[in-house]
């Protein structure tokens, strides 16, 4: 297979290092496809994953280490704006530390790609080129998600390709709808179904040596016409205005009975009570008990859910949440995130407890604020929230067991406000 980008072959743009950039609204498929294509090249072909996440949970980055897969993750932020500076230096460590014949950055769902572009190909001289920006499609529930996100949009009206997820199973009348609606955004880039059981051929996304966000243009960083079209619509806070986001901490005892340990079955019962309509995304990590193949009574998971479909992983070689976040994560409280103040920042809590559970939730969640704490919550000794929705900043936290009975915990809320 004779690949754009392979260190052995004529790579593109006179030897310099091609980076593939993926785009798309939250929950969508990105890491799939990426995995897939990653495990269908030929082992000699080296890649690197430079991901970008929102919250302090790196689920999607464990799950590509389980497949072996080198990650440079960079969390707590829209890599569009706060993260730009250190999208530089995450490539240029990937660059020296592993020689790749190809970066792939895969943004946050909120990314607009624009200032990733602008940022790749300012790093001409450093040996790279931007060779593509792709943008994935949820055809199943694009409809409802580009309503409320302008990104969305724009994501796919800038993108050189889009690739259309999750048709399955969709109507040909609504999947006629979807590809109306993108075609009135973006009627140049070509229109790709990917198969839940077949990887997207390489030969159609490398290579492409685009065109889009050049430095000088008319969709250039410094064009007044362009950047005022932006800012018609949306700002550097456009992740906080187009969605809600909490992140729940839940702590128990170190010598916790198991069969105080929430079981596999009751938390996937929990998780399908979430509307996709309100829950786009929870992923994170939960000790369970009663996960089918465990040689322990409970077992570290990792759980990734989108629009109302979720996949629980036990990886049992871990003895704690918070063992797992500190291989995954170092909060890094002197960099400067003013616009995300986060759960991670040490509270004081009894020394026999341990994190349990660790999760980060992202869709229209303040009319459901209540039921995800309850949810998640209820069993756990203590443990604290941060709620970022589209108007306003809170936190909450609790040194007891919540009251049992939800509509008590309700009227407890209501009461202490």
């Amino acid at each position: 297979m004779d690949l754009p980008g392979r260190t052995e072959n004529t790579v593109s743009k006179g030897g310099k290092l091609p980076v593939t950039v993926f785009t798309g609204f939250v929950g969508v498929g990105k890491t799939t496809i990426i995995l897939s294509l990653m495990n269908s090249m030929p082992k000699d072909y080296k890649f690197c994953l430079l991901k970008n996440e929102f919250g302090d949970v790196k689920v999607d980055s464990q799950i590509a280490k389980l497949n072996n897969i080198d990650v440079q993750e960079m969390t707590n932020g829209c890599l569009c704006c706060v993260l730009v500076g250190q999208m530089k230096e995450g490539l240029l460590e990937l660059k020296e530390k592993y020689n790749p014949d190809r970066i792939i950055i895969e943004t946050s769902g909120s990314a607009f790609p624009g200032p990733i572009a602008w940022q790749i190909r300012e790093l001409a001289d450093e040996g790279f080129v931007l060779d593509s920006v792709l943008n994935v499609v949820d055809c199943k529930n694009f409809e409802g998600y580009a309503d409320n996100s302008y990104t969305a949009k724009l994501q796919a009206q800038y993108t050189d390709l889009v690739l259309l997820t999750k048709h399955e199973g969709v109507s040909e009348r609504d999947m006629d709808r979807v590809i109306d609606r993108v075609n009135d955004l973006n009627t140049d880039a070509p229109k790709v179904l990917v198969n839940v059981d077949q990887p997207v051929s390489p030969e159609l996304i490398f290579g492409l040596d685009t065109k889009l966000f050049q430095l000088q243009g008319p969709t250039g960083p410094n064009n007044k016409t362009f950047q005022d079209e932006l800012n018609q619509n949306g700002d550097k806070t456009h992740h906080k205005n187009e969605l809600d986001t909490m992140e729940i901490k839940c702590f128990g005892s170190k010598t916790r009975n198991p069969e105080k340990v929430p079981s596999l079955a009751a938390f996937e019962k929990f998780l399908g009570t979430l509307s996709k309509e309100d829950v786009y995304r929870l992923k994170g990590f939960v000790r369970l008990s009663g996960v089918k193949g465990s040689t322990t009574e409970t077992t570290i998971c990792v759980v990734n859910h989108a629009f109302g479909k979720w996949t629980i992983i036990p990886i049992p070689e871990k003895d704690s949440v918070e063992e797992e976040n500190r291989e995954l994560h170092k909060c890094d409280l002197d960099h400067d995130h003013s616009e995300h103040t986060h759960a991670c920042k040490k509270r004081e809590r009894p020394a026999d407890q341990q994190l349990q559970m660790h999760f980060i939730l992202m869709g229209e969640l303040w009319g459901i604020q209540h039921k995800l704490v309850h949810g998640c919550g209820a069993t756990y000794d203590s443990g604290e929230v941060l709620y970022e929705f589209k108007t306003s900043r809170a936190t909450f936290a609790w040194d007891k067991p919540l009251p049992a009975n939800y509509n008590d915990f309700v009227a407890e809320r209501l009461a202490s406000k």
